[in-house]
């Protein structure tokens, strides 16, 4: 065997060669089979330009490593690749210190063509790291690994190793624990930053853990080498804005100058208040991160599109390419700055964004996110801080807060930075059962059925309420989750209390849940409006992603199926007074937006549902038709931000099968049940045809009370009669395209009968049985409502 060639498969121990093998152990890689070496003293390896051998710094493979000061890229380093064909995780080591460069530039060429990997090797020294899996084919003398000394510090040539891919050890974590990395001795921890980690690039976007998480300025933080995970409170996780003031406001970075905060650029940017921002910040996106600058291929807006691919983010499939530049977005933000040169390196282009600066090399042409949650680090704890770096941020009061001990706000470092070791495997016992993993979305039949209740703060009569609606048969229920009843206190500050345990019991039932998400808290807007959405929609939108964080396919506490983005938004009332037209129209849209965008992060699986909307005929600035109102949706972008229309279908008209406008007395479509018809008809106009409609609320009243409702109020009889009508009807003249009929209600325990809603209810409040619910059963257990399975 040739020094510094080891290949596995060539092993044998026999007399007094196995006493030689055994000596060099200390020395050499222990290897899987089929694993192939390459030192840097192999007779294979070519070499360009100087570069001298050490031993000063342990942890090289062999006799030593070879090493080059920062050059012009003239100088390189090959390991050629020499074995059979396959695919290969491609792997190198080095030896760190402080002084080495934080860019080594490797170029892997196999037989798909060469592609460029950056590393840090400041860091990380002493053990394998991967450049990815490869195809390598057999006798290719063009084919290897190429280090260049282009790089800002000194770069080592240590070894290289080809582990055919199924012996590959996965991402370099080890085999038996994924969270752990070896390169930096720190550990994903937290099951919700793990999840994220995968979801979103994993090695690719963030580099290794360069911390535990700890407690930063009053959310539980991760740093890694190019990102930093954040949760704040039991909110979804999100990524830190390194760059703000008050963290790393700065230009230099250990020899690096990049563009400053461009003012003009940012006071141009979309804001999170004006309508439709997720497809405005998109644009702004596209219209300001180029692919070429100065005829050079910096491919800035490549790299934003492709950080998060759609299997990163729906490992198990059938995801919505849609989504992936807003989860682009969440990783990079917004650009902040023009691309610009590097002032003393004019070989280096940089584009400054709100949560990461891009770097391009013309030497490689390659373009990667600079390490800056590493220089963070760096700043908090003195270890490996640049000259340049420490003198910007003399005066920040984070600079060696760490070992100085100093107190910063609503932060504990705690153990943060002490290094950790793999913990071994739960046993089999303690690993999720597969239905937790599942992210499927709840299927719903056309027709299906559901119903309206209040079990939400009735902890007495839920498990009543709840057999009262499986016992129809129906597989739905419909329960608001008031926003400010959740997070009432502060932002960030959440009780999920009654929310755990509607949603347990719910359950435990099997029945699935549509959550009415509105009624703001009193800290989200200043007038003090009943029912209005926040001043900063930003803040709706940090609260569906905490609720589906929590509520998501994978909960252990229980499942929300779809949510429903606020309520009946075509009635000042339910807007906080403001003028129902075009423009609350819009602003409904934008928060609509938000919303589905947070809740498909947090789940891909979760069925979002635009509020249903009242079906009004007037249009006065107080309210406004629901059909012109839809239209206004959709002239404000209403269509890809929502999975279902909602609708309600409360009616007035006494025939169920009546075409609208048909009876004397309700002259007008929003009278009748089959007005529904009339909203399919404005989403087919709007090529919206493959969208289902869900009837958040439908029934009638027996009111003799309310003059608002005596004057079309219909016997209990009839109220009977028109339910069980109304659901065979649907299942004859709307499939495919209508989804779940959620009945209005059963009551909430409190009412009595000076309260309207009482009225439209099918049961008393002390549970038992009106005339609907009674004809209702008995169709079921009749077989006369179809797709309802008779009880047995």
């Amino acid at each position: 065997m040739q020094p510094g060639i080891y290949r596995g498969h060539m092993r044998f121990i026999a007399g007094l060669l196995s006493i030689l093998w055994l000596l060099a152990q200390a020395a050499r890689p222990a290897l899987a089979d089929d694993e192939i070496v390459l030192d840097d003293d192999a007779p294979t390896v070519q070499t360009h330009g100087a570069w001298a051998t050490s031993t000063a710094t342990s942890g090289f493979i062999g006799g030593g490593y070879h090493y080059r000061v920062a050059g012009d890229g003239s100088s390189t380093f090959t390991w050629p690749f020499g074995g059979p064909a396959g695919r290969y995780d491609v792997q190198v080591r080095w030896t760190s210190g402080a002084n080495r460069a934080s860019n080594a530039t490797y170029t892997v060429t196999s037989s798909s063509g060469a592609a460029n990997v950056s590393v840090d090797q400041r860091s990380g020294g002493a053990a394998w790291f991967s450049l990815g899996v490869y195809d390598f084919a057999a006798s290719a003398p063009d084919q290897g690994v190429r280090l260049s000394d282009k790089a800002d510090g000194i770069v080592i040539a240590d070894a290289v190793r080809w582990v055919p891919s199924q012996n590959a050890p996965g991402a370099t974590a080890t085999a038996n624990d994924p969270r752990f990395f070896s390169e930096t001795r720190f550990r994903i921890d937290k099951d919700p930053f793990w999840d994220f980690f995968q979801k979103r690039g994993g090695l690719r976007t963030f580099g290794y853990p360069v911390s535990r998480a700890f407690t930063f300025f009053g959310c539980q933080t991760q740093l890694f080498q190019r990102l930093a995970m954040q949760q704040c409170g039991d909110a979804g996780v999100g990524t830190l804005n390194v760059l703000d003031d008050g963290l790393l406001p700065y230009n230099r970075f250990h020899g690096s100058t990049v563009p400053p905060p461009d003012p003009q650029l940012i006071s141009s940017a979309p804001l999170p208040s004006q309508p439709d921002y997720a497809t405005k910040a998109i644009d702004f996106v596209r219209a300001n991160t180029p692919d070429s600058v100065g005829g050079e291929p910096v491919n800035f807006l490549q790299t934003f599109n492709s950080t998060v691919t759609l299997a990163d983010a729906f490992p198990q499939g059938g995801g919505d390419p849609s989504l992936l530049p807003l989860l682009n977005l969440q990783l990079w933000g917004l650009p902040t700055s023009a691309p610009a040169v590097d002032p003393n390196n004019h070989e280096f282009i940089y584009q400054r964004f709100q949560r990461g600066v891009m770097h391009y090399d013309r030497g490689c042409k390659c373009t990667q996110a600079l390490l800056l949650t590493d220089y963070l680090k760096g700043v908090l704890t003195g270890d490996l801080l640049p000259d340049d770096l420490a003198a910007e941020a003399a005066n920040s009061p984070l600079l060696r807060a760490f070992p100085s001990h100093r107190d910063l706000h609503a932060t504990t470092f705690g153990d943060a930075f002490t290094v950790q070791t793999p913990q071994a495997p739960p046993p089999p016992s303690a690993a999720p059962p597969p239905a937790a993993a599942a992210a499927a979305p709840v299927s719903a039949t056309s027709p299906d059925y559901g119903m309206s209740v209040f079990v939400w703060g009735h902890p007495d009569t839920t498990s009543r309420d709840l057999k009262l609606v499986t016992d129809l048969g129906f597989r739905w229920q419909k329960t608001l989750f008031q926003w400010r009843a959740i997070e009432g206190a502060c932002k960030g500050c959440f009780d999920w209390s009654e929310a755990d345990r509607v949603v347990k019991a719910s359950a435990a039932a099997g029945v699935q849940i549509i959550a009415r998400l509105d009624f703001q808290p009193s800290w989200a807007r200043k007038d003090g409006a009943t029912n209005g959405p926040p001043d900063n929609y930003q803040d709706y939108a940090d609260f569906v992603s905490a609720f589906m964080a929590r509520y998501g396919a994978p909960s252990t506490i229980g499942r929300v199926a779809a949510v429903e983005v606020w309520n009946e938004v075509n009635l000042d009332r339910e807007w906080g007074g403001a003028p129902i037209n075009k423009q609350q129209a819009g602003d409904y849209v934008r928060l609509l937006s938000a919303a589905y965008a947070a809740a498909k992060t947090a789940d891909p699986s979760v069925t979002v549902i635009s509020a249903g909307l009242s079906p009004t005929g007037v249009t006065d600035g107080h309210s406004a038709d629901d059909v012109t109102y839809l239209q206004w949706l959709y002239d404000a972008g209403l269509k890809g931000h929502y999975d279902v229309l909602g609708a309600h279908g409360n009616t007035q008209a006494p025939v169920v099968d009546a075409a609208p406008g048909s009876l004397k007395d309700f002259p007008h479509g929003s009278f009748y049940f089959r007005r529904v018809e009339q909203l399919r008809d404005v989403m087919v106009k709007n090529g919206d045809a493959d969208t289902r409609v869900w009837l958040l609320e439908f029934g009638w009243t027996s009111d003799a009370v309310h003059p608002n409702y005596s004057w079309f109020a219909i016997s209990e009889d009839q109220k009977a009669a028109n339910i069980v009508k109304a659901l065979q009807y649907a299942r004859q003249n709307w499939q495919p395209w209508i989804g779940v009929m959620t009945l209005w209600t059963l009551p909430d325990p409190a009412w009595t009968t000076d309260r309207e809603e009482y009225w439209w209810a099918i049961t008393n409040a002390d549970g038992s049985p009106r005339a609907a619910y009674t004809a209702l059963l008995q169709a079921r257990r009749g077989g006369a409502l179809a797709g309802i399975v008779p009880s047995t």
